[in-house]
């Protein structure tokens, strides 16, 4: 607890400060024993507006019974929260934008009987100017002040026992317990009171004109005056007016008009007729219009005939508002378990007929809101149509017969979706016969259905398809066997359709546009049938009236012997076995032609590789064949190296000259008996000539070692040939 003389200027004290965001407050005490008093100072605050945050510390002075200050208490803030956003009875619910704030001050004083009766006081300055019920609402500060007396001794207060609401709702019955807490067992009385005033405007002061002044003043306080037509009994626009009862301290009234609106609530502390203190509880109310309440209320029947009879089920949708539970009593009579307790249920009624339906809306609480609606219940208008008829044009005539769930009393209104042959686009008969459309087409043809209250329609279309026609190509120019043919159907028809196609060559086919091969020559006739299986409905069919001529193809036949030689045996003997031909001729793989050819011939091939004999024959038809047949000429590996060479220039036998066939990857070394590379080459056309190199020096005469490594080219396996040659000079 801090201590400071009333001559002690505080300095920290934060001048100017203006707290518009205070809303209220209170001052009450705690006896301890001893002289000693627990001071409670509830401080509460908008936190939704830009005003100042809590005092910290708050100044409460103390005057004793001569109203001289005895002492300042400078508490420091304590715990502080927010008050939750609950409406003041449980019918409805506050918009999420209410903000208060509670801020607690307590701290300790030690108040000796001989100086008593004592006055505790707290002040502070200003309240909101949005406030409706008092004049210059900034003008008007706050006191929060409470007497303790002499006499008895140790008593203590009452307090409030809850927080006041953050806000009222606008047209909604109020109930607010705004009872005390009296722990000495006195007798409390409540009653309607008037704010006090405190603290002023006045910036750069800590006097009592100061916003939040340095010390109190001492009392009487003057009353915050209300504006016409408010007054201490009449605080709040109500209707009935505000009151509280004076035993219970339960304020109720209806509030009728938004805004904000200050009032006090006071309570006596009485003790054998004698009165011991008053609290008072400084609060501005808000009343606002965003208040959300419960409301029983589902979705009316739709009385739209045609959605109207769906049958004796029926899916109800509640549109309550602020509602957790649900109550339904679907209107049947004499019995009790037509009820549910979902939110939307479906329920099927024992029988058509007219039903007063009920929901309440949070059954078995205070705030239980009822609501009946008057629900049509028919069975089901179940409408559709078949159709008879064919849909081809020329030869058409349909009967329409309608089915479904309908009454013998039920009237029906067709639309046909054209005009009919006899000139009319509707009836209302039953099952309309005989209906002829006047050109091809489709027609959506609808029918209505009314029986009773309900309507029902159904809608399907007509569809009227020209005769189908055959087209196709069933000719073909003459062609040699084997002859490959294409046959294309161009046909007009509508859907789907089957084709069959006979070629009179004992094959068939059911390909839309099939491709077919002739294998033997000869004059056929071509048969195509087209079923169409969907829309009009028809089978045609027709036969070719000109043939398809195939004639016979030569053969063309070559026999060649050996397959396979070698080049030291290059010949091959040919022999052609061609039939029904009138000319033929047979390509060389030298490119030799010989026209007509022997039916025996020899050829001799002049290279190794591959080689290709073409023969080909055409008969008085211009039908030809041709054989190609390939033969193959190999190179075998042969390696010749001599084991002497004289190069003394007389064209002699001058060179180390090898014989290579049928090799790659040559290469040759040659070392004199020193064992020093004399020649060497990758070119088997390229001899060593007994020179160094070929370009240097004469070698002397001797023997000389050579190396040869090759590769053979048929089977890729490597050779390596060692030995000697002599140089004779």
């Amino acid at each position: 607890m801090l201590r400071t003389p009333i001559i002690i200027v505080l300095m920290f004290l934060a001048f100017g400060l203006e707290a518009a965001h205070l809303v209220g407050g209170e001052l009450s005490y705690r006896c301890l024993g001893n002289n000693n008093y627990e001071v409670r100072l509830v401080i509460y605050r908008d936190c939704a507006s830009n005003g100042a945050p809590f005092d910290d510390p708050a100044i409460i002075t103390v005057f004793n019974s001569s109203n001289t200050v005895v002492q300042n208490l400078m508490v420091p803030l304590g715990p502080n929260s927010f008050l939750p956003v609950v409406a003041p009875n449980s019918c409805s619910a506050l918009p999420s934008f209410v903000c208060i704030q509670e801020g607690i001050y307590l701290d300790t004083v030690n108040l000796p009987p001989s100086g008593g009766p004592y006055t505790l006081s707290h002040q502070r300055c200003c309240r909101n100017n949005s406030i409706d019920n008092i004049p210059n609402p900034r003008l008007w500060g706050s006191t929060y002040t409470i007497q303790v007396p002499a006499n008895p001794t140790c008593n203590s207060s009452p307090s409030f026992s809850s927080a006041p609401p953050v806000a009222l709702c606008l047209n909604a019955p109020v109930q607010i317990d705004m009872s005390a807490v009296e722990t000495d067992g006195d007798s409390l009385s409540y009653f309607l009171c008037s704010p006090f005033h405190g603290g002023g405007n006045q910036t750069n002061t800590t006097g009592p004109n100061s916003p939040r002044p340095d010390t109190s003043t001492a009392p009487p306080y003057t009353q915050v005056p209300f504006a016409n037509p408010y007054s201490v009994g009449y605080p709040i626009a109500s209707s009935p007016a505000f009151s509280i009862d004076p035993q219970t301290g339960l304020l109720t009234g209806y509030p009728n008009q938004v805004g904000q609106f200050v009032f006090a609530v006071c309570v006596e502390e009485w003790r054998n007729g004698v009165r011991l203190s008053t609290l008072r509880r400084d609060f501005q109310f808000n009343v606002t219009n965003a208040c959300t309440k419960t409301m029983a209320d589902f979705d009316p029947q739709d009385l739209d005939p045609y959605v109207l009879c769906q049958g004796k089920t029926i899916k109800f949708n509640e549109a309550c508002t602020n509602t957790s539970s649900y109550l339904w009593d679907f209107g049947v009579s004499n019995t009790t378990l037509d009820t549910s307790t979902q939110a939307n249920p479906s329920y099927t009624f024992p029988d058509t007929g007219t039903y007063q339906v009920q929901l309440i809306a949070n059954p078995g609480t205070a705030c239980a809101d009822t609501i009946v609606r008057e629900y049509k219940v028919y069975n089901s208008l179940d409408v559709r149509f078949q159709i008879g008829g064919q849909a081809c044009f020329d030869n058409h005539s349909f009967n329409f017969t309608a089915l479904g769930n309908f009454s013998a009393d039920a009237q029906f209104f067709w639309n046909f979706g054209g005009v009919t042959a006899g000139g009319l686009s509707t009836s209302s008969l039953r099952d309309p016969q005989n209906i002829v459309y006047q050109q091809a087409g489709s027609y959506l043809v609808t029918l209505e259905v009314a029986d009773g209250d309900c309507r029902a329609n159904y809608r399907d279309s007509v569809k009227l398809y020209p005769r189908p026609e055959l087209l196709h190509d069933l000719s073909a120019p003459p062609g040699c066997a084997p002859y490959t043919v294409q046959f294309e159907d161009s046909s007009r028809y509508s859907g789907s359709a089957i084709h069959f196609w006979d070629f009179g060559d004992g094959t068939t086919s059911t390909d839309e546009d099939p491709k077919h091969v002739y294998l033997q020559s000869g004059n056929y006739t071509v048969y195509h049938r087209l079923i169409t299986t969907s829309a009009c409905k028809d089978t045609l069919e027709e036969s070719s009236d000109v043939e398809v001529v195939v004639y016979p193809s030569p053969i063309s036949g070559l026999e060649i012997t050996p397959q396979e030689t070698s080049i030291f045996e290059p010949d091959f003997d040919i022999l052609i076995t061609s039939e029904n031909f009138d000319h033929s001729f047979i390509l060389l793989p030298d490119g030799r032609k010989i026209i007509d050819p022997d039916q025996s011939l020899r050829f001799t091939a002049q290279d190794t590789g591959i080689q290709r004999f073409i023969h080909a024959v055409e008969n008085e038809y211009g039908c030809v064949d041709t054989t190609i047949l390939e033969t193959y000429v190999r190179q075998p590996f042969r390696l010749y190296v001599p084991n002497a060479f004289t190069p003394n220039g007389d064209g002699l036998n001058d060179v180390f000259g090898y014989s290579i066939l049928g090799t790659e990857n040559f290469s040759i070394r040659v070392m004199n008996r020193w064992g020093q590379l004399v020649f060497q080459s990758d070119d088997p056309a390229f001899f060593w000539n007994g020179r160094m190199q070929n370009e240097g020096e004469l070698l002397p005469g001797g023997a000389y070692t050579y190396v040869i490594e090759v590769m053979q080219r048929e089977t890729g396996v490597g050779v390596v040939k060692r030995g000697t040659v002599s140089l004779i000079r």
